[in-house]
């Protein structure tokens, strides 16, 4: 039979680095909408200033051209919402951090100097617990941002230097 705190242990690591696995994936997911917002914005933003001005220039044409660019533009904001995007992506990667950072003070310290086993069982259902709404709550990872993720831990990118030196 299998040593309790040894499960306890191993377990500790899976939600440690499903977390690590999911935070990064989600800050590369956040990355393409973080400035998409004013490659949207600011174009819209002149477009409807050159419609007034071509309008106050008796201009109907051209006004009515950059009136539809206006529409068209502020409907994209809307409706991609990429501020959104970038803000849900970038919270789920920092709550993952968080979980994944917990789950290895627990798997490396507090596993170490706790010894009643059904309150390290206790501790360990809550961190799980806690991966499970975190994925719940979370936006999807896309497919390739899970992958540059992925090659970039595997990489050794989310290792610390005391982590090198083991």
């Amino acid at each position: 039979m299998a040593d309790p705190l040894e499960q306890i242990k191993a377990e500790a690591s899976r939600i440690e680095e499903d977390s690590l696995y999911s935070a990064k994936g989600h800050w590369e997911a956040a990355k393409p909408w973080e400035h998409r917002h004013l490659w949207l914005g600011i174009p819209t933003t002149i477009c409807a200033a050159a419609a007034g001005v071509s309008a106050f220039s008796n201009q109907p044409a051209l006004s009515g051209f950059f009136a539809v660019v206006v529409a068209v533009g502020s409907a994209l904001v809307t409706f991609v919402n990429p501020s959104e995007r970038h803000r849900r992506h970038s919270d789920a990667g920092n709550a993952y951090k968080a979980l994944s950072n917990q789950a290895r003070i627990f798997r490396t310290i507090d596993c170490t100097i706790e010894a009643d086993l059904p309150t390290l069982a206790t501790r360990l259902k809550e961190l799980a617990q806690r991966r499970d709404d975190l994925n719940q709550g979370s936006p999807l990872i896309p497919r390739k941002a899970f992958e540059v993720a992925r090659r970039g831990i595997e990489a050794g990118g989310a290792k610390h230097e005391v982590d090198h030196k083991k």
